[in-house]
């Protein structure tokens, strides 16, 4: 053997000793995770952390402003009991801030539950004329930080491991579809506080404000079920339990109509005001169902199968609004279905002339993956349409073979191929996709025209 092997084979063996390799069955240990109990007493409501670690500052994952006032949120609806923290905004984030030193290990917030609309988040809570309302989990999650320098810096928030519960006072809840008095890892989840009448057969809870005025409320209590039952049976099961269906009434202040609200793991939102609201018009129950539908068809094109990343939101958004307008026509058949293809067609061309699909949300154009996604929907309901097939057959295949509950457009695509849809359609998706000056010519030859 020559030295410089010699040497060589010395080096490497010092090397071992001086970083022994760790033994297969040896893993290393997930950090602790930090435990928030949400309760209710004579006093109100207080959120009691336990943070699994020392840190100067705690910082909350999801920190959005309210939409009015564009300021944060929890200001108005938060107070650190605990000497010693502050509760201060440091760029992006609210965070919890030790005065000296490092947070407390057990900090005590008490809060009154706030019913505002914030900007790309779920509202804190929901709450029903009643005084029953819903508390959503997601907003007590935080992670630590080192600095008030490194959270300034930050651009996008951190995930730390948290355990949430939720008790009130041996209140009734309502959580993942089923009735507790003690809701258990709540993550990014409402809990509703207060008791619902439930069916066993029920596929949905529908939760009404008695403040709703009544036509709305016998809208909803009828429809609501009825279209979930209906994507059942074309979609098969969604991977959620029993889903709430939360509608709350903000009255009638409001001189127009507003129906908005959100789908969130388990449940739909719905917040309706104004005074056009009122009394039952065609156009302000067509939303209602359309809303509804909508958000029920995530169930199945959201969460049970949903996009690979934000830039191909099109294929959920698009297709819920699709699935969405097939409700609309079953449950009444004088709904436009023309008007409805009509608008996607010129918001879809409109926004195609300002670049790519995939940078619709960084151009705040987020209307962009509704319409140029249902047009791509129509596309392949067209193609199955000669075996008896439709759009709904298309989104079951994708839940039944999908492997990890995140579609890229490709795998789309090649489902889309799969289905039936020719080369040359899919050729026409792909140059739409990609983003043109004068898109109209082509969307015409997607549909067929």
């Amino acid at each position: 053997m020559k030295i410089p092997a010699i040497l060589a084979m010395l080096a490497a063996l010092s090397a071992c000793a001086a970083n022994p390799a760790v033994p297969a069955s040896v893993s290393v240990a997930a950090p602790a995770a930090t435990d928030v109990e949400i309760v209710r007493d004579d006093t109100g409501w207080q959120a009691r952390f336990h943070f699994a670690e020392d840190a100067p500052i705690w910082a909350f994952e999801r920190s959005a402003l309210l939409r009015r006032e564009e300021t944060p949120w929890r200001p108005k609806s938060w107070e650190v009991a605990t000497p010693g923290v502050s509760l201060v905004r440091i760029g992006d984030f609210d965070a919890l801030v030790a005065d000296t030193g490092t947070v407390p290990r057990e900090v005590v917030i008490r809060f009154r539950p706030l019913a505002e609309d914030i900007i790309a988040d779920y509202d804190p809570a929901i709450i029903l004329s009643d005084g029953s309302l819903a508390i959503y989990g997601g907003h007590f999650n935080a992670f630590p930080m080192d600095s008030r320098e490194a959270v300034a810096a930050l651009r996008e928030p951190k995930e730390y491991p948290t355990r949430i519960a939720l008790t009130a006072a041996g209140a009734p809840l309502l959580f993942d579809g089923q009735r507790v008095t003690r809701a258990e890892a709540v993550g990014d989840r409402y809990v509703y506080v207060g008791d619902v009448a439930l069916a066993p057969g029920d596929p949905v809870a529908t939760i009404l404000d008695p403040g709703l005025p009544g036509w709305i409320s016998g809208q909803l209590r009828d429809f609501t079920p009825s279209v979930f039952r209906d994507f059942e049976a074309m979609l098969g099961a969604h991977k959620s339990s029993r889903p709430m269906v939360i509608a709350s009434w903000a009255g009638s202040e409001f001189r127009g109509a507003s129906t908005g609200g959100s789908v969130s793991p388990g449940l739909i939102t719905m917040r309706l005001e104004g005074t056009q609201l009122l009394k039952e018009t065609p156009g302000a129950l067509h939303r209602m169902r359309w809303f509804i539908a909508h958000e029920a068809a995530h169930f199945w094109l959201g969460q049970t199968v949903g996009y690979a990343t934000p830039d191909e939101a099109w294929i959920t958004e698009g297709g819920a609004d699709y699935l969405a307008m097939g409700a609309a026509l079953r449950a009444d058949a004088g709904f436009d279905v023309i008007d409805f293809l009509a608008k996607a067609r010129s918001d879809c061309a409109a926004a195609l002339a300002k670049g790519p699909l995939a940078d619709a949300r960084r151009r705040n154009d987020q209307r962009a993956y509704y319409a140029c996604g249902s047009l791509f929907a129509a596309a392949v309901e067209a193609a199955g349409r000669p075996r008896g097939k439709g759009f709904a057959d298309f989104v079951r295949t994708l839940i039944a073979t999908d492997k990890d509950g995140k579609l890229t457009a490709q795998e789309w695509l090649t489902a889309a191929r799969k289905f039936g849809v020719s080369s040359e359609q899919i050729a026409r998706i792909e140059t739409l996709r990609a983003g043109m000056p004068d898109a109209v010519p082509v969307i015409a030859d997607l549909l067929g025209d």
